[in-house]
């Protein structure tokens, strides 16, 4: 390029009508955002609306939950916005976590609205607008339906239960200190926050060199409490296991997985990590390699290791990687 050119030229918003004196806007005139439905994801969009159009424009939208008389940002999932405005027609064949940016009319006012089949999916468009907006891009009229790439975005952290991190290199964990989780979860749910930015909906927490406690009953109230801050970003709590936990932690006399005992074992520890957390995301397992203990110890298989893992977590729909 012959010359530097501004990511956003004179901070236009192209019709959302968002404007201080230095933020020319035009258009749209967006006053309130309206939130249809209550689940944390839902609220935590709304705020994070408001929190991006404040930081970026210097406008406070006012929070609402009804469809406004007015102009308006309405975000909520397919059923709400479809009960609230019947003669919206949804975009057909969109996947959990896509998301659809459409600017009407509703009430006779110019609306914009983002929607999706499930809250992740509203958080993911809230989070898609100001991204178009830094960009410059027009955001009216508009019409955008976004898919995601692969329905399983994950992403793996290498965190003791100590603190340390392996193969660390920017300071001590924010999961974890003195082999339980920090009683401070703030900076977990930031990173959640960061996670959600870019479309990641589950964190493995610890290093797959795996300390077998994770899985003592004592600690899964402490893994809870991780979840319950990664949640309201629709990011959830996977962990990785030691293959020999059967008989670390449950004091069989074996981890081979074609043990129907070991088989029984590990159906029971899930039931009783989904009493505690509904929404785990499931677990990694890394076996034979580097020292960990592994199937080849009984002359079994990496498949029937997996397998083993994944016919329990099946009822509950975890993922094994």
């Amino acid at each position: 390029m012959s010359e530097q050119t501004p990511l956003v030229q004179s901070h236009e918003c192209y019709a959302l009508g968002w404007s201080t004196t230095q933020t020319p806007c035009r258009g749209l005139g967006a006053d309130s955002t309206v939130a249809l439905g209550d689940s944390a994801v839902i609220r935590t969009a709304q705020g994070e609306l408001i929190r991006g159009v404040r930081g970026m424009l210097g406008r406070t939208l006012r929070a609402e939950a009804h469809l406004p008389k007015e102009s308006a940002i309405v975000l909520g999932m397919f059923d709400a916005l479809q009960a609230a405005a019947p003669a919206i027609a949804l975009p057909a064949g969109l996947p959990e976590d896509g998301y659809w940016l459409k600017t009407t009319t509703l009430n006779g006012f110019p609306c914009l609205i983002i929607t999706a089949p499930n809250d992740r999916g509203v958080l993911y468009g809230v989070f898609a607008l100001p991204r178009r907006i830094a960009l410059g891009q027009a955001v009216s009229p508009l019409d955008d339906r976004q898919v995601p790439y692969a329905p399983v975005r994950w992403v793996n952290e290498w965190d003791n239960l100590d603190g340390t991190i392996e193969r660390g290199y920017a300071g001590l964990s924010i999961f974890f200190e003195k082999d339980n989780v920090v009683d401070n979860l703030s900076r977990a749910g930031d990173y959640a926050r960061l996670l959600a930015s870019v479309g990641i909906n589950a964190c493995a927490v610890n290093n797959v060199n795996a300390n077998p406690r994770v899985l003592r009953s004592e600690f899964l109230p402490q893994l809870a409490r991780l979840a319950e801050a990664f949640r309201p970003w629709g990011v959830t709590l996977a962990v990785s296991v030691d293959l020999s936990s059967p008989k670390i932690v449950g004091g069989l006399d074996t981890f081979d997985p074609l043990d129907p005992r070991v088989g029984e074992w590990w159906k029971e520890k899930f039931d009783e990590i989904y009493r505690v957390i509904p929404d785990f995301a499931g677990v990694v397992v890394k076996a034979d390699s580097e020292g960990r203990l592994g199937p080849s110890a009984y002359a079994r298989t990496h498949a029937d290791a997996a397998n083993v893992l994944a016919r329990a977590l099946q009822p509950h729909g975890g993922l094994v990687f």
